[in-house]
């Protein structure tokens, strides 16, 4: 009688990786149920949760693709046997100290990302000739917003200033400009309710808030904006 020793491997990858999913989730269960805080990095523990389906999946098809084959050759087993090793070095990895510092790099870099900034990656020059662009096309009231503000706003922490932007812009138009720096200058974590109503930063011509619903609907009501081929030959201009 042959000694079959896939199941019994099997058995002990399915203990280590369970067991492993219990020792670190339960206690986080335990607490959830008692109202009490618990540290929960759901940028760590999504890909996790999700490397492990995957992982588990495989296992658990190769188990029964190993139990339910008959006459199983050489190439069939080894087929098997790699496949079932992928699934659980899928699962093994999210354990390992590489997995940790990978995805708890891009936690700290996600940290310095300040929520109340725009976080807009341009140049001081670009910002520059954006912002002379504008006042060339009357698009800002150069009385009220200097070129320090416009910097300021766009680059800093929204409550370490007192600089405000003061638009010559409908709507239609402020969405247009909206559209054509977030495609610019991707690198942000500009909204449009952040940059135009939660910042407290960009005002009318007649000193008031632009209303959130009239930029958001800008593109089904209005197909151009009365600064459509303005605001595109300025993002144009910039390098």
């Amino acid at each position: 009688m042959s000694f079959d020793l896939f199941p019994y491997l099997a058995s002990i990858a399915f203990i280590y990786t369970y067991g492993q999913l219990a020792l670190h989730f339960a206690p986080k269960i335990f607490y959830y149920f008692l109202n009490e805080p618990f540290a929960w990095q759901k940028q760590v523990e999504k890909p996790r949760i999700f490397l492990h389906l995957i992982g588990l999946s495989y296992m658990y098809l190769m188990v029964y693709s190993y139990s339910s084959l008959g006459n199983r050759g050489i190439f069939i087993q080894l087929i098997t046997w790699l496949a079932f090793i992928l699934g659980f070095f899928s699962c093994y990895f999210t354990w390992t100290e590489k997995f940790q510092v990978s995805f708890q790099s891009q936690l700290k870099k996600n940290a310095t990302r300040s929520s109340e900034n725009f976080n807009l990656s341009i140049s001081d020059s670009q910002l520059g000739g954006l912002y002379n662009e504008m006042i060339r096309h009357e698009l800002i009231d150069q009385d009220r917003t200097t070129v320090e503000d416009f910097k300021n706003v766009l680059l800093k922490d929204w409550k370490s200033h007192d600089s405000k932007l003061h638009f010559k812009m409908d709507g239609p138009s402020c969405r247009e400009f909206y559209d054509h720096l977030t495609k610019k200058f991707p690198n942000n974590t500009l909204t449009l309710k952040n940059l135009f109503i939660n910042s407290g930063l960009i005002f009318r011509p007649d000193g008031k808030k632009y209303n959130y619903n009239t930029l958001k609907n800008a593109p089904t009501r209005t197909h151009v904006s009365k600064q459509h081929e303005v605001i595109i030959n300025i993002f144009q201009k910039l390098n």
